[in-house]
């Protein structure tokens, strides 16, 4: 499920890219796709919680503090709108539900 997010993904990261440039908006799809990267980690991070016995509430917080952190890190380097990166990362949370919900369909 994990490997499904990422492809999926970074599919749709290059295709939102390639749509943006074409659209004249390389800026806005790139932000789009750095979200949707980034996102698609948050899985492994649960994992990797989860593995070390962490608590699943304090887990939660700490991945969305991390992530949240990294974009405005990220854009505030770079100068750039945070909002497509946010909407990246929402979009990779919803491949990864996508991902599960395909996942316990099969069982």
């Amino acid at each position: 499920m994990l490997r499904e997010t990422v492809f999926v993904s970074a599919l749709l990261a290059a295709g939102i890219t390639l749509l943006a440039a074409l659209a004249g908006h390389l800026t806005f799809g790139l932000s789009v796709a750095a979200g949707l990267v980034l996102g698609s980690g948050n899985g492994y991070l649960i994992l990797a919680f989860l593995n070390h016995g962490t608590p699943f509430v304090a887990g939660s917080m700490f991945r969305l503090t991390l992530i949240t952190v990294m974009v405005l890190m990220a854009y505030s380097v770079f100068g750039l709108s945070m909002w497509p990166a946010a909407l990246g990362l929402a979009a990779a949370q919803l491949v990864m539900v996508a991902a599960g919900v395909r996942q316990g369909m099969r069982i």
